[in-house]
């Protein structure tokens, strides 16, 4: 069964291309999803679009404990962006024209979640007629990127469907000895700092929500974290104002928190919040006049969570990656799969095979080299844990 890997190398690498080059930004994901239930309808599997739009596909038999697996369809790039593919020996646009090494593939979104799309697919061609492949619902997820703030999954475990689910995996990193068990929990929040505004000429030494900015994110960098567990913020966006010459009315970023820790996640939006507040009278204290109060508005609250290392799931998986010859390790990590933990579900992330890297940039690229065997890890996990339902009747 799993000798088809290698045999339909080609195949798998020409669809994750052609789902590439199909945009799918966050919320915008519908084009590149009709084009996976087309994939999965040619397999004879039950398709249906959920209230989010997410891709559901199924055999006639419905699960009474469904094997979910999973990918996400969107992508962290703006439809403005390309993601033509550029092939080996071709000059790359996304890097100055230079030519694309051998093997390599290079356009935003080649691998994150294009790789993890076709993963999806070529398991589900190799299973498709099995006895384990009944047991499968495969699920192609919207809004998994930043501000989507995993709105596919979170709806999928608001579902019966979701609810019943005995195991959960999505494809969706690309270290082939790595099981993400842990969900890494994340805060996100839009700071806005406001006042009149004015002429910075006419009306200097008023409010300046820039400055006001400035020294609340000064005072964020300057933030001290734990290692253990890993605990990380970050600005990644900046807006505000209209022009050089003059005061802009407001100034806002947007603010990554994550940890593995709630804990430490309410330790942190402690941070924030006081870091707004200082910066907010730190410009009070220099320009007092047409100040207004800052506003701190959230965006995205994922939960953190852990799936046991000694579960069922984790541990058919780590035998599927010895299988390989491979050292299994367990990671942490922000996937789908976090929203499957936080509803008692079982989940995990897995790779979806190759080589890959700069994902979230212009710059990323993937090489299908051994991709073969991370495909294989995935399908003996869910014929393995098939296997072990239908034990129990």
């Amino acid at each position: 069964m799993f000798e088809r890997f290698e045999v339909e190398a080609e195949a798998i690498l020409e669809e994750q291309i052609r789902l590439c080059e199909i945009a799918a930004p966050t919320g915008q994901e519908s084009t590149r999803g009709d084009a996976v239930a087309s994939a999965f309808e040619s397999l004879g599997l039950r398709v249906a679009r959920d209230a989010v739009g997410n891709v559901i596909a199924e055999g006639a038999r419905r699960p009474r404990r469904p094997l979910i697996l999973s990918a996400h369809l969107d992508t962290v790039f703006g439809p403005e962006q390309s993601c033509r593919v550029a092939r080996p020996g071709e000059s790359n646009p996304y890097r100055g024209g230079a030519i694309v090494p051998a093997n390599e593939y290079h356009a935003p979104g080649i691998s994150d979640a294009a790789a993890g799309l076709a993963a999806m697919l070529a398991v589900a061609r190799a299973l498709s007629g099995t006895s384990a492949g009944e047991q499968i619902v495969y699920a192609a997820t919207v809004g998994e990127e930043g501000l989507g703030d995993l709105r596919g999954a979170r709806q999928l475990f608001a579902t019966d469907l979701g609810r019943r689910a005995r195991a959960f995996i999505t494809i969706d990193h690309s270290d082939a000895s790595a099981i993400v068990n842990a969900g890494i929990g994340s805060r996100r929040f839009r700071v806005q700092f406001r006042g009149r505004g004015g002429h910075s000429w006419g009306h200097f030494g008023r409010y300046n929500p820039a400055f006001a900015l400035a020294a609340a994110s000064d005072r964020l960098a300057a933030t001290e974290v734990v290692r253990e567990p890993r605990t990380t913020f970050n600005i990644g966006v900046v807006r505000g104002g209209e022009t050089v010459n003059a005061i802009p009315e407001f100034a806002e970023a947007e603010v990554d928190l994550r940890s593995e820790s709630p804990l430490a996640l309410d330790g942190l939006e402690r941070v924030l919040r006081d870091a707004v507040a200082s910066g907010h009278q730190r410009e009070v204290a220099r320009r007092s006049e047409a100040a207004l109060e800052p506003s701190l508005a959230p965006i995205g609250d994922r939960p953190a969570g852990v799936t046991p290392a000694e579960s069922e799931l984790e541990r058919t998986a780590r035998r599927a990656i010895e299988d390989e010859s491979l050292t299994p390790r367990l990671i942490a990590a922000s996937t789908d799969a976090n929203a499957a933990i936080a509803a008692g579900v079982p989940a995990i992330a897995m790779s979806w095979g190759g080589r890959s890297d700069n994902q979230h940039s212009v710059r990323e690229w993937f090489d299908p080299t051994d991709r073969a065997r991370s495909l294989r890890v995935l399908s003996r996990i869910l014929v393995d844990l098939a296997g072990s339902d239908d034990e129990r009747g």
